[in-house]
């Protein structure tokens, strides 16, 4: 029964989701889901595509932003969540995702809605990806299990070691939370609780340490 209703309700969230795109998303298609195994890689290396709630946008009403900041979307899928940061006024709007076709997907929906040159996702692989150097903002929507989100926080850190900067994490569903209080220097700062974990946020951040 509980499985039953946990489908119902995944697809009466995918049908209106969609609906938002072709009305007020030009026809993007930012909102399907698409399993692992359609987007061409393994349950090990990833999870399924799911589109970031409108909710972002509030959230990142919370900083400072300006032209001097730049943000990178941890496991971007089709865009959704680069969509809604660009409505700020950040210098660099990126992404990362392990499928090229899924990156190119978001590509197109940038170009439909004329963001191509606020909005760009590459495809890379969060295993070796390691240029982290040039944000200050990171976003993750529980893109991958934790044996890889260990091993992109590592590659994390070690942007910040190499470049001390302070910075901020947000991080919808963050199944990886006690990870990152156990284990990084990230402190959390907000969340914003649901009535269901996948639409939980957490907001961490990064001071550089006083002998740095």
């Amino acid at each position: 029964m509980k499985s039953f209703l946990h489908d119902i309700f995944c697809g009466i969230w995918q049908w209106f989701a969609r609906l938002n795109d072709r009305i007020f998303r030009g026809n993007a298609d930012f909102s399907g889901w698409v399993s692992q195994e359609n987007a061409g890689f393994s349950q090990e290396h990833g999870n399924q595509y799911q589109p970031s709630t409108d909710a972002l946008v509030r959230i990142l009403k919370r900083y400072p932003i300006s032209q001097e900041d730049r943000i990178l979307d941890i496991g971007c899928g089709k865009g959704i969540a680069m969509y809604l940061m660009s409505r700020y006024p950040f210098g660099a709007v990126r992404g990362y995702y392990l499928s090229e076709a899924l990156t190119r997907t978001a590509n197109n929906n940038f170009h439909r809605l004329g963001l191509e040159d606020r909005c760009q996702a590459f495809q890379a692989d969060a295993l070796v990806f390691q240029d982290y150097d040039e944000y200050n903002y990171f976003y993750l929507f529980n893109p991958f299990p934790e044996e890889v989100f260990r091993v992109m926080i590592g590659h994390l850190m070690d942007s910040l070691k190499r470049k001390p900067r302070s910075c901020t994490m947000i991080y919808l569903h963050p199944v990886c939370h006690e990870y990152i209080i156990q284990n990084t220097p990230f402190k959390l700062t907000w969340k914003k609780k649901s009535w269901i974990d996948w639409f939980d946020y957490y907001c961490y951040s990064y001071t550089v340490p006083e002998n740095q």
